[in-house]
């Protein structure tokens, strides 16, 4: 095991503020805000080649590839959304998935790389869907597979970086929110050859401390890739992006300018109503006994909730730009929703915008230039899109939630 003390990482010795910025003081910050005109929506799938559960989507030029939780796995839209290929089969054979959670371009013109960790193996193929090679990667911890409708923070997402990928590892395993502050990121190289400690999150992220010890909607460490090799981690207790240089063995640290708000009865109401959802399935159990059972366990659950919503629900990195996701739960029960904040990434200074994507469209990839995802309708099935994104200007102020001082004592306590 290869693993790289926190100390080896060097530390800028300011940490990047917007200029005035007050956080905890009387005057709190106005962010500029980004408004992206629904005209800037375009669905390129149509009705016909609807998805379901689309886990992940990678730009190949004249291509998007879409990759699904269910086979088959792999479809490829044209430019203009007509279907180029779709292939990918359940199974234990070669270039069969268990559980498909990434894809990214392959080495070879053309090719396409899925990354199953169900299966262990990374598979490429051609654009046709012929199996061109496979690598084995290690076991990362056990994930629940439904992991994804009881936190946010994924644990499954992985991005390639030369020579290998780089994920989370979670060797006690993921069962609750919580235990997603207990991973490892590491990179796995292509040859095979034992993983390399990146990044311990329980270790080297300072809200650690004082995390909550409710156990439902709490803030989770995220996590991206960044285009120039770097990655993004943010620290939601502490209020931190951390900017990760594995090359250079450095890091940059972003203090974020403003604090969470409070975590309300509607958000608490609305989770529990989704997790009993889920638990009852198919089951017919008539809704006014669902949304009863829901305020009872809020009711009865109070410490199971903090009291401050999540810092962000979801990161993405694009070039130059740490874009961050605005906890919304009136749009889903974990909170995604349209609004993002972004942290654009300079030499001497980082500034901060609020941008407001068209709603129901959700980014898998964002660009300097645009935004590609899918859009759901009120089934939940799911259609490749884009967003053209505008320049970066002001347009309005936008409040910032009231100050608070620390998440300590959020939900009854801290974890140790």
């Amino acid at each position: 095991m290869n693993r790289r003390s926190p100390a080896a990482w060097t530390v800028p010795a300011v940490l990047v503020l917007v200029a005035g910025f007050a956080c905890d003081g009387p005057g709190l910050p106005e962010l500029p805000v980004v408004p992206v005109d629904e005209l800037s929506l375009t669905v390129l799938s149509s009705h016909d080649e609807a998805l379901w559960d689309v886990r992940d989507v990678v730009d190949a030029g004249n291509t998007l590839w879409a990759l699904t939780a269910s086979p088959p796995f792999v479809h490829g839209f044209g430019p203009t959304g007509e279907l180029t290929a779709r292939f990918g089969s359940a199974g234990e054979g070669p270039g069969e998935f268990r559980f498909p959670s990434a894809v990214w371009l392959g080495h070879a013109q053309g090719s396409l790389t899925v990354w199953d960790p169900g299966s262990l193996a990374a598979h490429t193929f051609s654009q046709s869907g012929a199996l061109l090679s496979s690598t084995g990667t290690p076991r990362l911890g056990a994930i629940r597979s439904d992991i994804r409708t009881v936190t946010f923070g994924d644990p499954f997402r992985a991005v390639r970086v030369p020579g290998g990928i780089v994920t989370a590892r979670y060797e006690s395993g993921v069962n609750h929110a919580g235990d997603l502050w207990n991973g490892d990121l590491v990179r796995v190289p292509d040859d095979g050859a034992e993983p390399t400690v990146l990044f311990d999150f329980a270790d080297e992220l300072a809200g650690t401390e004082e995390r909550s010890a409710a156990t439902l909607l709490v803030p989770v460490p995220l996590w991206d890739g960044c285009p120039d090799g770097r990655i993004a981690v943010l620290d939601p207790v502490a209020r931190k992006l951390l900017m990760l240089d594995p090359a250079a063995g450095s890091r940059q640290e972003i203090v974020l300018p403003w604090h969470p708000g409070e975590l309300d009865d509607e958000a608490r109401l609305a989770y529990m109503v989704a997790r009993i959802r889920a638990e009852v399935g198919d089951e017919g159990t008539p809704e006014d006994e669902i949304q009863s059972y829901a305020a009872a366990a809020v009711r009865d659950g109070e410490t199971m909730f903090p009291r401050a919503e999540p810092l962000a629900v979801d990161l993405k990195c694009a070039p130059g730009q740490v874009w961050l996701q605005e906890f919304n739960a009136t749009s889903h029960p974990l909170g995604f929703g349209p609004f993002w904040r972004t942290a654009a990434l300079a030499a001497e200074s980082v500034t901060f915008s609020r941008v407001i994507l068209p709603q129901g469209f959700h980014p898998h990839s964002i660009s300097e230039s645009r935004a590609i995802g899918v859009v759901a309708d009120p089934m939940g099935l799911q259609r490749v899109a884009t967003v053209s994104l505008p320049q970066f200007s002001r347009q309005g102020p936008v409040p910032i939630n009231p100050a608070r001082k620390t998440l300590a004592d959020e939900g009854g306590g801290t974890n140790p």
